[in-house]
């Protein structure tokens, strides 16, 4: 296990700026996801700690080392890559056993065994050892990817995209098992993914990245719950948000907002974290902070979407503004019914329409 850290650290190709002024601490033992669309700067800040590629300016450490200048063979660590990368011609067995046999040709054969042998045991793959990669299942392969990590007992694992190539059931499996993994070892990892799903269920603290630059760096329920700006909140969650530009008011207990599409108002009680806000400001409404009531904004059902257990009913305001609210899928919407709608205040997001930073004073 190791600390690591990325002070100032920045890399451009020519004119185009992949990583912009990196200030990141990963504490030891800590589980980190580097979340972000294409392009954001995740995967260069992951080969940056690699050695992959080599930062233009900054410091990069890795427990006590600045690890700029080291190879990659240097640093300590261990990465588990989106295509397995596995040898087609070694059984799993010679998979496993080959970084300790590449680290050090001396090493003696019964320790080689032992070393295998535990990491086998830990993954499960204690009646694999035999098989070649084209035997095995996706979920089999990936984790010969991560035994192979595992058995050079690195300072930090670096996993990049690791569960993309699985398809929905079996990732959430894995999904599981990486998780419990991490328990067990209590090992540093940084771990790639486009998914916030993926983010939200393994991470102790997210890196939420976008245009090369960190956005916000915080727990899951944090970065969730208390977006730091309006890319966060519209990158993380299940479905995309609706935003509406307006103005925010107080009128008597109730803050009222206003704009072209649509009035909504919510008890001032309720929202506290934006009851001081007066003025422009631009609301993200996600359909948990929506709720079908007799006391809401009144609206027209456009479409619904069935998932299982609940639906997603998408409704237009007066103004034409179209929001998004779960319902249970028994409910008996239908398109064209009148619904009202009521906002959460709890859940309520506020931003700068200019700056897009949060409006809330969080206590």
């Amino acid at each position: 296990m190791a600390r690591v850290s990325f002070t100032q650290v920045s890399k451009r190709y020519d004119d185009a700026v992949a990583l912009d002024r990196l200030d990141l601490t990963i504490e030891e033992g800590e589980f980190v996801a580097l979340l972000g669309p294409s392009g954001s700067g995740k995967t260069t800040t992951l080969n940056l700690l690699a050695g992959l590629i080599e930062a233009d300016e900054g410091e990069i450490r890795i427990g006590d080392r600045v690890v700029n200048d080291l190879t990659p063979d240097k640093r300590d660590v261990a990465m588990v890559f989106q295509n397995y990368a596995l040898y087609p011609h070694m059984t799993v067995f010679e998979n496993l056993e080959f970084p300790l046999q590449a680290r050090d040709a001396r090493i003696a054969t019964t320790e080689v065994e032992a070393r295998v042998g535990r990491v086998a045991e830990t993954l499960g793959l204690g009646e694999l050892l035999h098989r070649y990669p084209k035997e095995l299942s996706g979920g089999q392969q990936q984790r010969v990817a991560l035994g192979r990590a595992m058995i050079r007992d690195p300072k930090v694992f670096l996993l990049d995209e690791p569960l993309s190539n699985l398809d929905a059931r079996l990732r959430i499996r894995m999904r599981r098992d990486i998780k419990a993994l991490h328990q067990k070892l209590g090992s540093t990892i940084v771990y790639v993914t486009h998914d916030q799903a993926e983010a939200m269920t393994l991470a102790d603290r997210i890196a939420v990245f976008a245009g090369g630059r960190l956005q916000q760096f915080a727990s899951p329920a944090e970065i969730y719950g208390r977006p730091a700006n309006l890319f966060v909140a519209g990158f993380v969650g299940e479905r995309e948000p609706s935003l509406l530009t307006g103005t925010l008011a107080r009128a008597a207990d109730r803050l009222r907002f206003t704009s072209p599409e649509g009035e909504l108002l919510v008890p001032i009680a309720e929202a506290p974290h934006v009851a001081h806000h007066a003025g422009r400001a631009t609301l993200c409404l996600r359909p948990e902070a929506l709720v079908i009531a007799s006391d809401g904004e009144p609206a027209t059902i456009t479409e619904i979407e069935h998932a299982g257990a609940e639906a997603f009913v998408y409704a237009r305001l007066a103004g034409g503004a179209e929001l998004c609210v779960r319902a249970e899928a028994g409910a008996g919407h239908r398109p064209g019914d009148a619904i009202r709608l009521a906002v959460i205040g709890a859940r309520l997001l506020a931003f700068d329409p200019d700056t897009q930073f949060s409006l809330a004073r969080w206590t």
